[in-house]
């Protein structure tokens, strides 16, 4: 997904009050996350550093999908 398809698909829906985004690595903040990743991204998606952040906003997405079904 480009950051565009990411940013509108966590618009609008309903977070949970915190997620494992993988073993060990719990999201406590979820709109924080987000402001951050999506910040980030956007500001510097040309660079290499931005790849952890998409992986990251991806693996979210995964998750909230495996979670809504």
């Amino acid at each position: 997904m480009t950051i565009e398809e990411l940013e509108a698909y966590f618009t609008g829906i309903t977070l949970p009050e915190q997620i494992e985004l993988e073993k060990g690595v719990v999201i406590m903040d979820i709109p924080l996350f987000l402001e951050s990743h999506l910040s980030y991204v956007k500001k510097n998606g040309h660079l290499k550093s931005a790849d952890v952040f998409i992986y990251r906003l991806n693996l979210l997405q995964e998750r909230l999908e495996a979670i809504n079904g």
